[in-house]
């Protein structure tokens, strides 16, 4: 659903120079099932890409270019591999400016999201659009890092700060860019969370609150599932944390 959602928003077409290649940049692009189906719509209105993956995990990129190989619709597309953080991938110089740049769920993860957000628009190509998806400030899932965020130090216990789109469009106002955005609401299980000495629970805490063996962490594990208490919705026997996928876009103008 979330990738059916994102294919509705993202733009078939982009302005660019006539007879040349559309340029993407995708940062933090995992192994491509998400950026495969931005790329193949974009082929729908333009002969050519060229998409920079910037993704820092040798396995991800490994699993990536074996996605590319079995499909041959993206014999069009020309990739340009960049194993790095996106820390490491802005502090090179880089002239080529970008048709479509997109973070998709990554943005959480970034050391500086003011700067990274920087960076990002300023190798945007005038007429670009920038795509950025992210968990809403307004979702109960949300509502968990912001929680978190006002109770634990980042780095003494949590393994990254709660970025959220509330976050994203704060730095974009301040920077006096005007976007779009558009809501999703869906439900994540979180019943396992709930089961004592459950393997599946202990991954989910984990995934939820983006910081690793939570279930050894007893005072942020009693945290969330007092969240999840008092904020899950109970159906059918299942509890469920409610999520609110955001996706923000913003053209530059030419």
């Amino acid at each position: 659903m979330a990738v059916l959602r994102i294919k509705c928003n993202v733009p078939d077409t982009v302005l660019c120079e006539p007879g040349a290649a559309v340029r993407v940049l995708g940062i933090g692009s995992g192994s491509g099932e998400i950026d495969s189906v931005i790329l193949k719509k974009l082929l729908q209105r333009h002969n050519s890409v060229y998409s920079r993956v910037v993704e820092p995990s040798e396995d991800m990129i490994g699993r990536y270019k074996s996605l590319v190989r079995e499909d041959a619709s993206l014999g069009a597309v020309k990739f340009d591999w960049r194993q790095q953080t996106v820390e490491e991938y802005f502090t090179t110089e880089e002239d080529t400016k970008f048709h479509l740049i997109h973070a998709i769920h990554v943005l959480y993860y970034v050391e500086d999201l003011h700067a990274t957000l920087r960076n990002m628009w300023e190798q945007l190509a005038d007429g670009g659009c920038l795509f950025v998806a992210m968990q809403s400030d307004k979702s109960g899932w949300g509502k968990l890092g912001h929680k978190l965020s006002e109770t634990f130090v980042q780095g003494d216990h949590l393994k990254t700060p709660f970025c959220r789109s509330g976050d994203v469009k704060q730095c974009l106002d301040a920077m006096a860019i005007s976007y779009v955005t558009s809501e999703e609401e869906s439900h994540i299980n979180v019943t396992e969370c709930l089961k004592e000495d459950s393997e599946t629970g202990s991954l989910l805490l984990d995934f939820l609150t983006q910081t690793p063996d939570v279930s050894n962490k007893p005072e942020i594990k009693s945290e969330v599932l007092e969240h999840i208490r008092r904020n899950c919705s109970v159906i059918d026997g299942r509890a469920l944390l409610q999520s609110i996928n955001e996706i923000i876009i913003a053209f530059k103008s030419v």
